[in-house]
This record gives structure tokens, sequence and C-alpha cells, in this order.
């Protein structure tokens, strides 16, 4: 298989990368990072707020409602939702194109496009017909189209405390009262839950059994200001925050439901295989920046008369992050091609996610050590990604379970270990 791109695809690009130039870093360079840090957060106030939090995660509401509009008017906003939607209709290559440059700035790993340029606004990830796919025309106009809008904003429920890897192990549970439900459990670990109008959640609703293709959970379209919902924030390694939230005896109508129930790990499979493969394009800016800013340190940090480029261990380190920087980026791309194609990207979509965090992480330190105490200076967005990489090796699946998945597929025969066979 050939990668090629298309005039558009690479117009997007340039389009994309202008943005991101002149209008992104103008406004990023003037952001303060603040000075207070995690030892001052209330553990039971989930409303945090940006001065308490070690680099900014937002830019400010009248740049963003500015650069909004300039978005909009260019086409930049929910380019990855379906055209009948009122969307762009994307296909995963050019959402990976977009992904990848809106990374290419401090903020780019967890706030790409800053409320400003949207794949799927509101909808948590770049792939909202996994949503709209399974949605009756009562659910998008009270949920989806609000987000495609800008309007809500939802988040994702389907991490528990017990149930990370493998939600097969799910323990929140709702169970039906008359033409209601009602759920109780804990979800951890999500991603925008404190800024969210509503959760896409997943409760169990009938035991797990022997059957291990019957799962027996449900996704449910759950208010965030339902009665019973209680969130706390859980300070972790990156600027953004996630949450716990608690459900108490929480009453959803019937008509909340979305898809089939005992149907909703279809729906959260469908939703991980495109995202896998965003997740691992979003992760491919930083890679890109962190060599250029290496190359540049090399070649002007002299060091006893001497530059660092002229080092042999600094040009390896170069070398090596070149090499495995253009392997990963193959990696989505060749995912990407494939799922326009047609084809089941289960097992591609785990290779790339492995393949391009585990890149990340590996150059990002290598940059962080040529730069020497420069690299965990907060002035450069060095540290930064090195803290937020770590978190990629662990999140849409870690990279254990990606390794195991990859393996299974192959010693089961599922799939050919040859990307690109001559047959």
């Amino acid at each position: 298989m050939e990668l090629k791109f298309s005039n558009a695809t690479k117009m997007l690009r340039q389009e994309v990368r202008r943005f991101v130039d002149e209008e992104f870093r103008p406004i990023l360079n003037d952001l303060p990072d603040e000075i207070e840090r995690y030892h001052n957060l209330d553990p039971k106030n989930p409303e945090l707020t940006d001065n308490v939090r070690p680099h900014p995660i937002k830019i400010p509401e009248e740049d963003q409602q500015r650069l909004r509009k300039k978005a909009k008017k260019a086409g930049f906003w929910a380019m990855g939702v379906p055209e009948e939607y009122g969307g762009g209709g994307l296909n995963l290559v050019e959402r990976c194109v977009v992904l990848e440059e809106l990374s290419k700035h401090r903020m780019g790993l967890y706030q790409a496009g800053l409320g400003v340029i949207e794949l799927g606004p509101g909808l948590t990830v770049g792939e909202p017909a996994a949503y709209l796919d399974n949605a009756d025309d009562y659910q998008i106009k009270e949920f989806f189209q609000p987000c495609i809008d800008g309007e809500r904003q939802s988040c994702f429920g389907l991490t528990e405390p017990a149930a990370g890897s493998d939600p097969r192990g799910m323990e929140t549970r709702a169970e039906k009262d008359g033409d209601e439900w009602v759920i109780n459990g804990t979800k951890h670990y999500i991603s925008w839950a404190g800024d969210s109008d509503f959760i896409i959640l997943f409760a169990r609703t009938k035991p797990k059994g022997d059957d291990i293709n019957d799962h027996g959970i449900t996704t449910f379209l759950v208010p965030s200001d339902s009665d019973g919902i209680s969130m706390r924030s859980i300070p972790v390694i990156r600027p953004e925050y996630p949450f716990e939230v608690t459900l108490n005896d929480v009453r959803v109508p019937d008509e909340n439901v979305l898809g089939e129930v005992d149907g909703g790990l279809g729906i959260a499979k469908q939703c991980l295989g495109e995202s896998r493969v965003l997740y691992a394009a979003n992760s491919l800016g930083p890679i890109d920046q962190s060599i250029r800013m290496g190359i540049e340190w090399a070649n002007n940090r002299v060091v006893g008369d001497e530059k660092l480029a002229d080092k042999q261990a600094i040009q390896w380190k170069i070398a090596k992050s070149a090499v495995d920087y253009q392997a990963a980026k193959y990696s989505v791309y060749h995912a990407a091609q494939r799922f326009d194609d047609g084809e089941d990207i289960r097992h591609a979509s785990s290779i790339t996610k492995y393949q391009t965090t585990e890149t990340l992480w590996t150059v990002l330190d290598r940059m962080v050590q040529i730069h020497g105490g420069a690299g965990v200076d907060g002035d450069l967005p060095l540290e930064r990604w090195l803290r937020e990489s770590r978190v990629r090796r662990i999140g849409e699946g870690p990279s254990e379970i990606q390794l195991k998945t990859i393996a299974r597929n192959l010693l089961k025969g599922y799939e050919d270990p040859d990307p690109l066979p001559l047959n």
C-alpha cells in the first residue's frame, strides 16, 4: 500500500499549520504559568480554577470566541462530523493531518484545538459517527447536535477503579425501574467531566456471564447535573486533571439509552478503533517539534569550544529519533488509510497506538537530555510534553494491552505481520 496525499489534503495541512503559527502561537506565548502547585488543591472541590495549575490549559474566553469565528469562516469547525449534521465530513487521513498540525504547540497534546478548531466539538473524541450511528432523532437533537454546534460538552465515562484496561470488569450497574434506569457506581479518570453537560456513560445491565462475547454493558446519556452525581478532581502528572464521578441512585429515562440494551461495548469498540489512531496522530506534533528543537540547540550550543552537534552521542540521539519518528508517522497514516479503504483496523490501531506513544516518550526524553538543564525548565515546552507523554502510554489502552492484542492476533493468524503484502 502506497501512502498518497491528495492536493486537497496537502492544502488542508498548510492551512491548519498557518492558523497555528499565525493565530495560536502569539496568544500562547503571552499566557503566564501560574506558580501555585498541586498541594494547594482542595480534593473535595471539583471546580478547579486555572490559578492552581502549573501550566495554562485554556486561552482567554475573548480570544477563543474571536478565533472560533475565524475558524468557522475558514471551515475549521466540526470537520470530522458527517456533512448531514453540518460538519465537514473529513475522512480519517484528513483528521489525522489536522490533529498532527494542531499538536505543534505547547498545549497541543491535550488541548490541540483550544476550543477553536474542532473535529467533533463537544463529543470528547474525533469520531462522532460512533455516536451518531447509534443515536435516534431525539438523542441527536437533544444531546449531539448541540455539541456539534458548540453549545454543549460531553465526556466519555468508561473507565472504573477496578476496570481500566478491561471494561468487562465493570461494576457500575443500571437497573430498570419502570420507564427509568437507576444507576449506581463510580467512574475514574474521566477527562472533561467537570466541564461536561452530559456523560456518555457505560454501565452493566446484567451480570457478567461465562460467555466472553455476552458483555451485558449498555450506554447511557446521563446529564451531568442529575441528582445523585458527585465529582472530585484527581491531580495527575499533566496540567489537565481528570475526575472521579460517583453515581448514587441516578435516574435516567429509557429514552436516554444509546443504541441497544447490552450493546454498549460495541459502541465503545467503535469509538476506540478510530480514536486510537487519532490519539497517535495527536502525538506526532510534539515529536516533530522536539526534534527540531534538539537540532537547533545542538547546532548553537557550545560546550568546551565544541558544538554539541559535533558530539557523536548527540548525533545518535537525533538520528535515532528521526528514524523512530518516520516509523511512527507511517504507522498512523497506514492505519488511517486502511480505515478509509473500509478495512478493519483494530489490529493496525493497536500497532500505531503502541508505536507512536512509545516513540513520543522516547524522543522527548532524548531531547530533554540534549537540552540538559534547559530541558526541564518550564520556559520550554519539553518538560510539559514529557510529563504529558507519560500519560499517553496509558491512555486509550496501555502499551502492554496493545502488545497483548497484537500478539494474540498474530499468533491466532488473524493478521499478517507484513503491513504491505505484495499479493
